[in-house]
């Protein structure tokens, strides 16, 4: 403050500081209150309209914490601030820089709330809600061509003469530490294979791992190197988020919402993140020296829960079942050897699914007319 100029300082009228610190005060915490309050009510309406899996990526989002966040610390700082004033803490160079100070602020929260008024028109939408899981899996499906199968071998069976493991706890698994396992297989000089990936369900009586010998005595290892929990999440499991989004058609189909909109969004989507896998198939790694294996990613898992609870909730709806084999024959012109076989019987299984929902012989013409590549 010794170095502001005197007439800067002089300019500077305590009560107009004070109320402009009050005004900011009150009005922040209002603002804030009310932004929780929008928040709580598009998570809640996110989970009712969409799917509860939707919800926790709401929560992480950017403008939305952002625009709390600032609100929240606007009415600490103003807070703060006024009982500095009016108490006489600062002299007359501090209430200069308290004056600046606020006018920043107050420019960060117009700025903030204009980001936010912007935000909320589409906040806890159902197109929003499939934006936002289309967007995680195409993380999760991106991380696992980065490092295919974690950096394990890909083997369909486990080695001979080798022991099962079965997993502590019962739960999920969400993610696998290969390095640690390398380094246990390495230790112990035995190999290991796994026979679940993430997103899959494992407990007491079902194997989760297999190992060449001292099955028992590595047991414990094995299963720390392995996160088990009693949910999934999308982080390395890209079957998940496609679940999640059928589960959004498949809400959007029942007699209570009638939306066959939505499911055409869900379709579409689903059939975005599976064409990426088209070129990118890796089924085997090429390092031998690897003493870790895990079983390779089933392709047709991954078109069931993309498409299967679709086709059944939605077979009485002729557009659904079009865009159904609209989708299925991009797949297979897309990567005919990774899907062409798989989504054929999907084809049928759709149609047959059709025939018995739908009466008028119109619209199973149109079906089966766009299930013509398949026939």
């Amino acid at each position: 403050g010794q170095f502001l100029p005197t007439e800067w300082v002089l300019a500077i009228d305590r009560q107009a500081l004070t109320s402009s610190l009050n005004i900011l005060a009150s009005s922040m915490l209002a603002v804030a209150i009310f932004s929780l309050a929008t928040m709580f009510s598009a998570f809640q309406a996110a989970a009712q309209s969409a799917t509860p899996r939707a919800r926790p990526l709401l929560t992480e989002d950017h403008t939305a914490q952002s625009a709390v966040s600032t609100f929240i610390g606007a009415f600490l700082f103003s807070l703060l601030a006024l009982i500095g004033v009016t108490s006489g803490y600062y002299a007359e160079a501090g209430l200069l820089i308290v004056f600046v100070l606020t006018l920043l602020m107050v420019i960060n929260v117009v700025v903030m709330l204009i980001r936010w008024i912007e935000r909320l028109t589409s906040f806890g939408g159902v197109e929003e809600a499939i934006l936002s899981v289309e967007a995680a899996t195409r993380r999760a499906l991106n991380r696992e061509w980065k490092c295919p199968n974690f950096g394990a071998r890909s083997i369909r069976k486990p080695p001979e003469n080798s022991d099962p493991i079965e997993a502590v706890s019962p739960g999920f698994i969400q993610t696998v530490d290969i390095p640690k396992l390398q380094a246990i297989a390495e230790a112990a000089d035995v190999q290991i294979h796994l026979s679940a990936r993430p997103g899959e369900y494992v407990g007491p009586g079902q194997p989760v791992a297999w190992a060449t010998s001292d099955a028992s005595k590595l047991r414990q290892d094995i299963c720390a190197a392995m996160v088990i929990s009693e949910t999934r999440n999308m982080d390395e499991d890209p079957a998940f988020g496609l679940i999640a989004i059928s589960e959004i058609a498949s809400r959007a189909l029942s007699p209570a919402v009638n939306d066959p909109g939505t499911a055409i969004s869900a379709i579409a989507a689903n059939t975005r993140l599976l064409s990426e896998c088209a070129g990118r198939f890796q089924a085997e790694a090429d390092d031998p020296a690897t003493r870790v294996s895990i079983v390779p990613i089933d392709m047709s898992d991954w078109l069931t829960c993309a498409y299967r609870a679709i086709a059944r909730d939605g077979a009485a709806y002729v557009e659904i079942g079009i865009r159904l084999q609209e989708a299925f024959v991009m797949l297979k012109v897309a990567d005919a050897d990774l899907f062409g076989s798989r989504v054929k019987e999907f084809s049928k299984d759709a149609i047959k699914r059709a025939e018995a929902a739908i009466s008028h012989d119109a619209d199973l013409k149109a079906l089966k007319s766009a299930a013509r590549d398949f026939s």
